[in-house]
């Protein structure tokens, strides 16, 4: 085989893998329990549910990594007092020098308001958090939450609005996760060493199991297993909507009054 031959079954072989991912993706097709297999199940309307017990949680990630694009689930959390639990959804890469994009639910005594806890990990370094309250009662039904990462910012939404965005700006020296693809994730977690005032607050395991509940998992985005292959989701053309800086660059100015 000529050295040009070689170079069209490359090409070939890297867009089949690097492609859009479809909308109508399920956690069935698309995703495993990574963890707490025996305390986690999926439902005949496709939902999963996570269980938390004093023996240990539950989790599950993506069949594959993507680079690029809009990925959301709808969530329920545990309903009470959820104190000491963590609930989380988000994006990172492997290694100690990952990247990472968190949406954690930091549980609460009933009646308070959960704490929507946001961070992000470039080449394994963080420590860039941020949190919110939330406005409403995110245990009382499901509510979507989508991470979308550009080429030009992370955004944090909740119900489509927009509560965080961290800036693409390499050209000043920080670092920004464009470099590796990123799996999804879904976790249910004891951290009552920290996570309800900071640590005050222990975890009642008389009221075991916790229960989250997830639903709708929609990774509208370029999925991509090899990190040589990064060029094509980053590529600036019409297939990778994410790369179109005239909708993505920034936020509407509806969003901005959201936020």
């Amino acid at each position: 085989m000529t050295n040009l031959k070689l170079v069209i079954v490359a090409v070939i072989a890297v867009a089949t893998a690097c492609q859009i991912c479809s909308v109508h993706a399920s956690f069935s097709d698309s995703t495993y329990f990574y963890w707490g297999a025996d305390r986690a199940y999926v439902t005949g309307t496709d939902s999963v549910v996570l269980k938390l017990l004093q023996s240990g949680g539950s989790g599950l990630t993506s069949k594959v990594s993507y680079m690029y694009g809009s990925i959301s689930m709808q969530i329920k959390l545990v309903a009470g007092n959820s104190a000491g639990t963590v609930t989380t959804f988000y994006l990172s890469s492997s290694g100690p020098g990952h990247d990472e994009i968190d949406f954690e639910f930091l549980g609460n005594v009933s009646g308070q308001p959960y704490t929507i806890h946001t961070n992000i990990f470039t080449n394994g370094t963080g420590q860039r958090e941020q949190q919110f309250k939330a406005w409403f009662d995110p245990a009382d039904g499901f509510h979507n939450y989508t991470i979308q990462w550009t080429p030009y910012s992370v955004v944090w939404l909740v119900d489509s609005v927009p509560i965080r965005v961290f800036r693409n700006h390499h050209d000043t020296q920080i670092n920004f996760p464009d470099s590796q693809p990123m799996k999804a994730y879904a976790s249910l977690w004891n951290a009552d060493d920290w996570a309800t005032q900071g640590g005050r607050i222990k975890t009642d395991w008389s009221l075991a199991p916790f229960v989250a509940n997830f639903q709708t998992y929609n990774p509208n985005a370029c999925f991509c297993p090899d990190p040589s292959a990064v060029w094509h989701c980053s590529s600036y053309n019409s297939a990778n909507w994410w790369t179109d800086s005239s909708k993505y660059y920034q936020l509407t100015e509806t969003q901005y009054y959201q936020m």
